[in-house]
């Protein structure tokens, strides 16, 4: 790694790349030069290889399985993508694809069983205090609870995809691979589920690649 970074650094330097890679951009911009050193570039570039290519080839992986050991998603699978193929045996276009509503579903049901990082992300509220205001069922209740919480500025908070994404609310027989529960009755993306998919995280800590 550190290599790449040298090699982007004589790139720029001999005119042979504008910005356009990840190592170039930072070395052009204006961070500081402490944030610039072959050290933490080296640092940078392990974290984007391990997040581009692991999480990538497990959720593959994760959907690669499912689909052998279930025929009959295979088949539906098989066949809507077959749909969009020329006799050329080509896939088409990225665009042609993403709008395949099976191929998706089966993409984020794959992403969703395929927790990125299960560990807690924790945040913390520096300027001000945090409301929480919900309901739950404790265990063993049939009956819901009003739970209103006040969380001091300063004290960490954080939560996992792995609870995210079983939790049956959002994610009926959460630990089944099912396509179909991302799909409406008009076979069309149900995007009401997307707010409970943390596969990539949300907000301004979301991944850089999405």
């Amino acid at each position: 790694m550190p290599n790449y970074v040298k090699k982007a650094q004589a790139d720029l330097d001999n005119g042979f790349d504008n910005g356009t890679t990840v190592f170039a951009s930072l070395l052009q911009s204006d961070l500081p030069p402490s944030e610039k050193s072959l050290q933490r570039m080296t640092e940078e570039g392990f974290s984007l290889f391990a997040a581009g290519t692991e999480t990538v080839s497990w959720a593959l992986t994760v959907i690669s399985y499912h689909l052998l050991t279930k025929p009959a998603m295979l088949e539906e699978l098989t066949a809507e993508v077959s749909g969009v193929v020329d006799s050329s045996g080509q896939l088409p276009p990225w665009a042609t694809l993403e709008k395949l509503p099976y191929l998706g579903a089966v993409v984020h049901e794959g992403l969703r069983l395929s927790y990125g990082l299960a560990s807690r992300t924790s945040r913390i509220a520096t300027a001000e205090d945090l409301i929480y205001r919900g309901d739950w069922t404790p265990k063993g209740s049939q009956t819901s609870t009003i739970a209103n919480y006040v969380i001091p500025r300063g004290y960490a908070i954080g939560m996992s995809s792995a609870i995210m994404h079983h939790d049956e609310r959002f994610f009926p027989h959460s630990h089944c691979f099912l396509p179909d529960r991302w799909l409406d009755e008009k076979k069309q993306h149900r995007k009401q589920l997307d707010r409970a998919l943390l596969a990539f995280s949300k907000g301004s800590r979301g991944c850089i690649g999405i």
